[in-house]
């Protein structure tokens, strides 16, 4: 049985509420689709992922793929709704704020869990979590939001890897002045 990959999308006007200093509602929401959008492409053409489904409130007019309504829950309300609906096949859920992804990212993630049971990439600053990979029905209760690392290590054993594309997510205005700089995204 092969992989899904569930990308929570945020799509309200709080979207990247950090950034409302250097970029307008607007810029945020297009930011997010263009991030969002970089990601499903590299989950797209990841072997081993044959399914890929963004949880959001409502299905994007530009997304082609499989969609689930997040209900407006919490996120690790809505992932667990998520996995209880769809059993226990091996799933990884990643965010879509991730530019840098490649798909060597995701094939290290997933080889880990594979090999582990399961895994998780931490963020830049090493205490967040942006993405987790479950290779079996284990129970495990998502535990997203600040210092997300040490919370989802102290629920259950899981492998942690650091990849750049998978550490580089854009929160704060120093991340996108990064982005910008790489000139993989311009405003």
């Amino acid at each position: 049985m092969g992989w899904t990959a569930v990308v929570p999308l945020k799509q309200t006007d709080a979207v990247k509420s950090r950034l409302s200093d250097v970029l307008p509602v607007g810029a945020r929401a297009d930011l997010v689709e263009a991030m969002a959008r970089h990601v499903l492409g590299v989950l797209r053409g990841v072997a081993g992922v044959d399914r890929i489904a963004l949880l959001t409130v409502r299905k994007p007019l530009w997304w082609d793929g499989d969609w689930a309504d997040d209900g407006n829950a919490t996120l690790n309300e809505a992932l667990t709704a998520w996995r209880m609906a769809h059993g226990g096949g091996p799933v990884l859920v990643i965010h879509g704020d991730l530019p840098y992804l490649a798909r060597d990212d995701v094939a290290a993630l997933l080889d880990a869990a594979a090999a582990t049971g399961a895994a998780m990439a931490t963020d830049a600053h090493g205490s967040g979590t942006n993405a987790i990979a479950l290779a079996d029905a284990r129970p495990f209760a998502f535990r997203f939001g600040p210092d997300s690392r040490f919370a989802h290590s102290a629920a259950g054993p899981l492998t942690c890897i650091d990849r750049p594309g998978l550490a580089r997510d854009i929160d704060t205005p120093a991340d996108l002045a990064a982005l910008i700089e790489t000139q993989a995204y311009s405003i």
